[in-house]
């Protein structure tokens, strides 16, 4: 069995430890138990069953039958600190402490085959060719509950009736603002003047804006006036799995926004700092959009408080 302490960042953090480790468990048989997901698994289908004790592939675990949720959130949190205190690797265990933003650590090189427990106390871990090997298998793995999903066809289906082609626009604000000192968090003009580009490169076509943000940005709406601009619900699966849905995606660098690439397989351009985002622009090609194989790992944070910021 694999487990994962893993409480690094936010969402589309978790959700690339957790698909790597699915990828990795998927191919040599073993189970995965995740310790760290606790705060997103009520979104999944295959997560929300086992909300405190997440597992692939999915079931029911013994402890899930407690009936009172405190005593499970309890129980898990003392269990991954114990896992993560232990001073010494257990009989047939094997720990892996991961490795560094620049060197992640491939399970495949590092896993003895002889471990019965291996467990995951570092977010720079990785799988990747069993990643991309499974990635229906995760992908499914994730689907959302059917309420989101009903609200996110609500959204989208309209949108795609209308418009030829639908671009995904994810303005990420909030902790970008320091970040890196904010390198990229761009002005609402920049954004308006990158996606009157795209209705060039796109021409004839017909072209429709979806805005997703962690802020609310209706009330600057004006900054668009004139765009065929419509606007996420701001339910954070909602709008990552909107963003899926759309044709192509611009985005900042982020495992968020590459998480709707990689499930929804659309074409992405990850914006470049500010201080290159005008000459970006200029040069910007359709050429210059890649679909995620698998879901993106920043590389440029400097610590796990800076990396934190990533999702």
């Amino acid at each position: 069995m694999i487990i994962s302490t893993v409480r690094f960042g936010r969402l589309g953090n978790r959700l690339l430890l957790l698909s790597h480790l699915i990828g990795y468990g998927r191919e040599t048989g073993h189970a995965v138990l995740d310790l760290g997901f606790l705060e997103y698994s009520r979104y999944f289908v295959n997560t929300a069953i086992q909300p405190y004790w997440v597992q692939f592939p999915a079931r029911r675990h013994c402890l899930s039958y407690i009936p009172w949720n405190r005593l499970q959130r309890w129980l898990n949190r003392e269990l991954r600190h114990w896992l993560n205190r232990l001073p010494a690797v257990p009989q047939g265990w094997q720990i892996i402490q991961g490795g560094t933003p620049e060197h992640c650590v491939a399970l495949e090189n590092v896993v003895n085959p002889q471990a019965k427990v291996i467990l995951v106390r570092g977010w720079y871990v990785h799988s990747g060719a069993y990643l991309c090997k499974h990635a229906q298998v995760i992908r499914r793995f994730f689907t959302p509950l059917p309420k989101y999903q009903q609200n996110i066809q609500r959204l989208v289906e309209p949108l795609k009736d209308k418009y030829d082609v639908l671009v995904g626009v994810h303005i990420r604000l909030g902790d970008y603002r320091e970040w890196l000192g904010g390198v990229y968090v761009y002005p609402l003009q920049t954004w308006r003047i990158l996606m009157e580009r795209m209705v060039g490169l796109l021409t004839p076509k017909r072209v429709g804006f979806l805005i997703c943000s962690d802020e609310n940005l209706i009330p600057q709406g004006h900054h668009f006036s004139g765009l065929p601009v419509h606007w996420g619900t701001g339910h954070i699966i909602e709008d990552l799995y909107s963003l899926a849905e759309c044709d192509y995606l611009i985005a900042a660098p982020s495992t968020y926004s590459g998480w709707a690439s990689f499930y929804g397989q659309v074409p992405i351009y990850f914006l470049p700092s500010q201080e290159d985002i005008q000459a970006a622009i200029s040069s910007l090609t359709l050429a210059q959009f890649h679909t995620l194989t698998e879901p993106y790992r920043t590389t440029t944070v400097a610590s796990s408080r800076t990396g934190a910021r990533t999702n």
